[in-house]
């Protein structure tokens, strides 16, 4: 398993500052790991998809690729749009070896008819967070619907399986 030392946020184009706050005091709880966070990066329309008004995480991804030049540390890209990859309508984040990124924009209940709920909101942030850090780490989806490394088709399935590892994956990663 990869060893890292580190996490290093890295907020791209408009991120709420409370999010931000969020990961860093909760990542280190179930990561074991130092947070640090950069001065945001442009959300450049470079990788913006008109017709679709999305992102396509796949290109957001690549440009954290020069941020991480000792490979100890992961980055984690953060952004508030909606992002979609090759294949897939959507997805809440996207992850290779060293870097990550989520999207905020369809964790918000908001987005699904419910009133605004800043618990579930950072309790989802954080999910979607250690889910594409623990990709990052070479982590694979996990078959056990309960654990953070399950496969997130729907917000549902964020909500059911939570910010943390079962057993299988923990031992991997520790």
């Amino acid at each position: 398993m990869a060893e890292c030392q580190g996490t290093t946020l890295i907020p791209i184009g408009r991120v709420d500052p409370i999010i931000l706050a969020w990961l860093k005091e909760d990542l280190p709880k179930g990561l074991s790991i130092t947070v640090t966070i950069t001065p945001p990066l442009p959300l450049t329309p470079r990788h913006f998809f008109k017709e679709r008004n999305q992102y396509l995480a796949d290109g957001l991804l690549a440009e954290l690729t020069t941020l991480n030049p000792d490979g100890n540390t992961l980055s984690l890209g953060i952004v508030d749009a909606d992002l979609f990859s090759t294949g897939l309508n959507f997805v809440f984040g996207i992850a290779t070896t060293g870097r990550a990124l989520i999207s905020t924009f369809r964790l918000r209940p908001e987005i699904y008819g419910m009133p605004p709920n800043p618990g579930l909101y950072r309790r989802r942030v954080l999910t979607e967070a250690v889910h594409e850090l623990g990709h990052s780490l070479g982590l694979p989806h996990c078959e056990h619907p309960g654990c953070v490394m399950f496969f997130s088709n729907s917000i549902a399935d964020t909500d059911r399986k939570g910010p943390e590892f079962c057993f299988r994956c923990r031992r991997r990663i520790e």
